[in-house]
């Protein structure tokens, strides 16, 4: 009877250590599929489709443009403790990673909340240094990687998900050009006061250089089957982003010019030429330039040509 019994106790042992078995291993299971704690990166600006490609311009004001990407580190659910994610930034092609840098390259989701600060990857305090080291063409293709985690939470891993475990993105910085003008209105400017201004016109053309600053669109500078040119001294030296010129009209537009600045109005130096057309004609400077003489000039022209207005635009 004893040995029955214990055969009977034996068996209930076994069966409870194999049911105990059995349930941890559905436990560990369970805990990796189903409550693990995923870390990711994603953009601020993730619905927005076609945006991470940069390009760099190359003049002689230097590298014109900027590369930001805003993004955070994030979970699918709040954990108990902090999580720190590691970011590393790796790229081929002939533009250096050093070219780029993060405002953190270890950022932190603190307990209880499902993402970090914004993390922002912009260009390097010498990144545009760098670039403008050489006139060629650059390019390159880059990737922000989450590598690694610190936390003391259980169950914590970096998301399966390659598309959410780095954010890719490309740069281009264009060969360098002596041309420093594109059509447009330039940004954070505004026209300058033209009260002290000394205009001065080629003696060729027809009309007073006051025409061109006096506010009336019905009074010009004109010149029949020839260009002509347009020098402002400023007085002092100023920041300048673009220029605004008015016409009487299509038939009487320049279609190219070209911009000049100088210190002292005797040596001039190219700030390129521009193909140009419309009574009201907005030209930006890819880089502002410092300077107090300012001259342009008329390169391709119609039958008559003319301006009625010349404004100068001033970084605010």
């Amino acid at each position: 009877m004893k040995i029955a019994y214990q055969f009977i106790l034996m068996i209930f042992l076994l069966a409870g250590i194999s049911s105990g078995l059995s349930s941890c291993k559905d436990d560990k299971l369970s805990e990796n599929e189903w409550n693990a704690t995923y870390v990711y990166i994603q953009r601020n600006d993730y619905l927005i489709l076609n945006n991470s490609t940069f390009t760099l311009k190359h003049s002689p004001g230097g590298i014109a443009g900027n590369v930001e990407i805003t993004f955070k580190l994030k979970i699918q659910k709040p954990a108990d403790k902090d999580i720190t994610g590691i970011l590393q930034i790796s790229g081929n092609g002939n533009i250096p990673v050093s070219t780029f840098s993060l405002n953190t390259d270890q950022p932190v989701i603190k307990a209880g909340e499902t993402e970090s600060e914004d993390i922002i990857l912009s260009l390097s305090d010498n990144g545009k240094e760098e670039l403008a080291q050489t006139h060629d063409l650059l390019s390159g293709e880059f990737k922000i990687q989450l590598v690694n985690l610190q936390t003391e939470n259980a169950n914590t891993m970096i998301s399966t998900n390659s598309a959410l475990t780095s954010i890719s993105f490309s740069l281009t910085k264009q060969e360098f050009s002596i041309n420093n003008l594109e059509i447009g209105t330039p940004e954070d400017s505004h026209l300058m006061e033209r009260t002290s201004w000394y205009v001065q016109v080629d003696p060729q053309a027809q009309g007073n250089a006051s025409n061109v600053i006096d506010g009336n669109t019905y009074s010009d500078i004109a010149q029949d089957n020839a260009g002509f040119w347009i020098t402002i001294d400023f007085q002092t030296p100023k920041t300048i982003t673009g220029i605004v010129t008015n016409h009487w009209g299509d038939a009487y537009c320049p279609t190219q010019i070209e911009l000049f600045t100088s210190d002292n109005g005797i040596e001039w130096k190219t700030m390129g030429t521009l193909d140009v057309k419309g009574s009201i004609q907005n030209i930006k400077f890819i880089n502002s330039v410092t300077t107090r003489h300012l001259k342009y000039q008329i390169i391709k022209f119609p039958v008559r040509v003319d301006v009625t207005e010349f404004n100068v635009y001033e970084v605010n």
